[in-house]
């Protein structure tokens, strides 16, 4: 059913049959289909605004007969062209609310039709809601909370190896004060720290005296490797 009156503008469904509305745009009643969903309700007030501005300009009118909302063309004066359903839909709700109003009525071609319909009203007070929304400043978004700098890594000059017997050897990690020892375990190579703590293992002499600057927090440098068992036998 259409419920007259300029707060109540859109065709409302009450049943899944068909019932009498007016389907033309200006002309008599039609059976049309009806269905049991209202206009759509918004309540993002950037829509909001936005139809208030299309109410503004270029204008909008309202089909009382039919609750249609054309867009006024500004182009071609007296004209009107069709809105799009769900702008049309927040025009109800704005003149449900009182946020908008109904004006003169014209005289309005479109779409081959012509008839009358009133024009929509911009109330102060909306505008200047809309204007408070305009000076609002946005919500801002979240902000991570900064990394901690990491101390730039000391190189370790110069690290030393030295085999002291087969299969065992001493790393000094050059000037830092730090070292450890390497022992062959199987196929590869135990690492341990100055306290005999198991760091990893490595596949070589080289690889176990890197391993031990990384873990000493050093970037490691050149490595050299002295057979001391092999200088000193006795």
């Amino acid at each position: 059913m259409v419920l007259g009156g300029p707060r109540h503008l859109v065709v409302v469904g009450m049943t899944t049959k068909t019932s009498t509305v007016q389907g033309a745009l200006f002309g008599d009643p039609v059976i049309v289909e009806t269905t049991d969903h209202g206009p759509a309700a918004t309540q993002d007030p950037r829509e909001v605004a936005r139809v208030v501005g299309l109410a503004q300009d270029p204008g909008l009118f309202v089909v009382e007969r039919s609750g249609r909302v054309l867009r006024a063309d500004a182009a071609r004066p007296g004209c009107a062209d069709a809105l799009a359903r769900h702008d049309g839909d927040t025009v109800a709700q704005l003149l449900d609310t009182g946020h908008l109003r109904l004006g003169g009525t014209h005289h309005i071609h479109h779409a081959g039709s012509e008839g009358p319909a009133r024009s929509v009203l911009v109330p102060k007070a909306t505008r200047d809601m809309v204007s408070r929304w305009d000076h609002l400043r946005p919500i801002p978004e979240p902000t991570r909370a900064p990394e901690p700098q990491k101390a730039p890594q000391r190189s370790t000059g110069l690290i030393g190896v030295d085999v002291v017997e087969p299969g065992k050897a001493l790393v000094c990690l050059g000037t830092t004060g730090q070292g450890g020892t390497v022992l062959r375990d199987g196929g590869r190579y135990r690492v341990e720290n100055d306290h005999g703590a198991l760091v990893g293992h490595a596949s070589s002499y080289r690889a176990a005296a890197r391993l031990l600057a990384r873990y000493h927090g050093f970037t490691p440098g050149p490595v050299e490797i002295e057979h001391e068992h092999r200088l000193y036998r006795r």
